[in-house]
């Protein structure tokens, strides 16, 4: 028989290698499992990198900021024109489209003085040409000729100016007001819609009717009747 010491010695032994053997099985199922989270971290973690990159990319552009721009160009007539703005900010977004803060458009005409458009804010297309003006809007046509508005649409291809809100125009032949406007052809051709008011002013070259020439009384001999003298 077995002496009691080698049984109990042989039961220890049994039972450290029955606890080896859970910790191996414990690590071969562990270990895949742990890898592939590894894996799936890797990856996530790859995909968010990329947005946090995206997210801060985006206020990048669109913090370039530009002060006091000058922008010279040409339009279809091959005519120059200038654009400035007290600051410009390039959108994160459409690298072509500009948020304009005090903007003004010149444009050189034939008239006596250039055509000049401001107002408090302004988007710009860089690729089509086009500028929004908001707020206070104030143009001339270079004929003293004055117009204002709330919003006025310029292409800068055809130098047109165009708006569908109510607009006020003052100058030397009078005073308009109508409830849309569209100017073409650098002042040549308006156009006037809705509502509209218009009154002439009489100037001094203004061409006046000649008033009929005065007739000079006729002097007769006094004649005697029984009632007395008459002329």
């Amino acid at each position: 028989m077995t002496p009691p010491e080698e049984l109990a010695r042989r039961a220890l032994a049994l039972s450290r290698w029955r606890k080896r053997s859970e910790v191996v099985h414990f690590y071969r199922r562990a270990l895949p499992a742990t890898m592939i989270v590894l894996a799936v971290f890797c990856v996530g973690w790859i995909i968010v990198r990329s947005l946090i990159a995206q997210f801060h990319a985006a206020p990048d552009v669109a913090t370039i900021h530009m002060l006091h721009p000058i922008y010279y160009g040409r339009n279809d007539d091959d005519q120059p024109y200038q654009m400035k703005a007290s600051l410009a900010v390039r959108d994160a977004v459409d690298p072509d489209r500009i948020a304009l803060t005090n903007p003004s458009y010149t444009q050189a005409t034939d008239a006596p003085g250039p055509e000049v458009v401001t107002a408090d804010r302004g988007v710009y297309n860089d690729k089509t040409k086009l500028l929004d003006l908001y707020g206070h809007v104030r143009a001339t046509d270079g004929h003293d000729n004055h117009f204002e508005s709330e919003f006025a649409h310029v292409d800068l291809n055809k130098s047109d100016v165009s708006g569908k809100v109510p607009m006020y125009a003052y100058g030397p032949s009078g005073t308009l007001r109508a409830q849309s406007y569209v100017i073409l052809n650098k002042g040549q051709h308006m156009f006037f819609i809705g509502n509209v008011h218009n009154r002439i002013l009489m100037t001094s070259s203004t061409p006046k009717t000649p008033s009929p020439p005065a007739q000079k009384p006729t002097t007769t001999q006094p004649k005697m009747t029984k009632q007395g003298t008459v002329r």
